[in-house]
């Protein structure tokens, strides 16, 4: 399975650089041989299992396989889907530019494949570490072939679908890379009886944007270092700077909170953009100078808050208000959905009313 796997993506990946159709039609011909193999081995483990009542290591070992067989059968299936962009692509009249980080893509996803499928039959924990590492570098190549595809202006509908005809397949060569990973944990899982799969391997990252940096966006990174816990990283900017707000540090120290140390910073100051899991907009100029951003991340979630400067809160209420309670009260809420959603629930939700 894993050698026709291979085989499909290094024809893929020959299809897409040479135009060569005929070599992607046999690919996608090919792919019903991996269907017909992942039947019969998952087929095997259950036998295997019913017959034997395995456990300890035996019992991982067939769990594991039924698993690795799967995440095959899904390379073989991108395969066959990046072979008919790569059809598609040969066809078109219009030009698709420079390939080369495409290639270069389908290369390290192809030797993830392979070093994960050999970590296997030689039983090697080192090379899964290794096979792991190798993600990081396929996530940086996706990263800039998304943004140089969003960098282009089509010009009509023939473009706009080469557009998306490169964008999917770059999508799918980084899923692939993705499935060796999930691989790679599931021979870590034989070998050793535990479980790296979704096991935080470095902090979420979230970062808070507002107009100045100097209430709102602070508020919020000070809200989120606190109540977050653990595997987050929460930092805050703004489009523009201005020193903080001496009464947000104020009130926040009667919640226990103290961002008197806070340096205000501008959006351009922060490196990285892309290794946020979540980016927040606290306001609408801060939205409007995100989504313009070429830099942002694939995989980063862009929110927009309509949350109030607390001046503001006081001056549209009819009754005395304390604003920064009030915008305090609602970024705890914001910040603690925001957290359950990406990673369980926070540790603890400060008081708007104090202690």
């Amino acid at each position: 399975m894993a050698d026709l796997a291979v085989r499909g993506l290094e024809d893929c990946k020959a299809a897409l650089t040479t135009g060569d159709t005929r070599v992607a039609y046999s690919a996608i011909l090919r792919d019903s041989r991996i269907d017909d193999l992942e039947t019969q081995i998952d087929t095997m483990c259950v036998e295997f299992m019913v017959r034997h009542i395995p456990v300890a290591k035996h019992l991982r070992f067939a769990h594991s396989v039924a698993k690795i067989i799967s995440e095959l059968e899904r390379v073989g299936d991108y395969s066959e889907s990046i072979n008919r962009q790569a059809i598609l692509l040969g066809g078109s009249s219009e030009e698709t530019g420079d390939l080369s980080k495409f290639d270069d893509l389908a290369q390290v996803a192809i030797e993830m494949i392979q070093q994960a499928m050999r970590a296997f039959l030689d039983e090697d924990i080192e090379l899964t570490h290794r096979t792991r590492a190798l993600d990081k570098k396929a996530n940086e190549l996706h990263q800039e072939i998304y943004r140089e595809l969003c960098s282009r202006k089509p010009k009509d509908a023939d473009g706009m679908s080469i557009l998306f005809s490169l964008l999917s397949v770059a999508n799918r060569l980084e899923r692939v890379a993705d499935q060796a990973k999930n691989i790679s944990d599931e021979v870590s899982y034989i070998l050793t009886g535990e479980t790296v799969k979704h096991v935080l391997q470095r902090d979420l990252k979230i970062l808070f944007v507002s107009s100045s940096n100097s209430c709102r966006g602070m508020m919020a990174e000070g809200i989120a270092e606190t109540i977050a816990g653990d595997h987050f990283s929460c930092q805050s900017a703004g489009i523009d700077t201005d020193r903080p707000d001496p009464g947000a540090i104020e009130f926040l120290k009667t919640r226990g909170i103290d961002i008197s140390n806070h340096e205000s910073r501008t959006l351009a100051d922060v490196s990285g953009l892309e290794n946020f899991k979540a980016i927040v907009a606290i306001g609408k100029e801060a939205a409007q100078q995100l989504s313009a951003n070429t830099a942002l991340g694939y995989r980063s979630i862009l929110l927009e808050w309509e949350t109030k400067n607390p001046a503001d809160v006081e001056a549209e209420s009819t009754e005395e208000v304390d604003g920064y309670a009030v915008v305090f009260d609602e970024l705890v809420s914001r910040i603690s959905a925001l957290i359950r959603a990406l990673h369980g629930s926070p540790l603890s939700a400060p008081s708007a009313k104090g202690d």
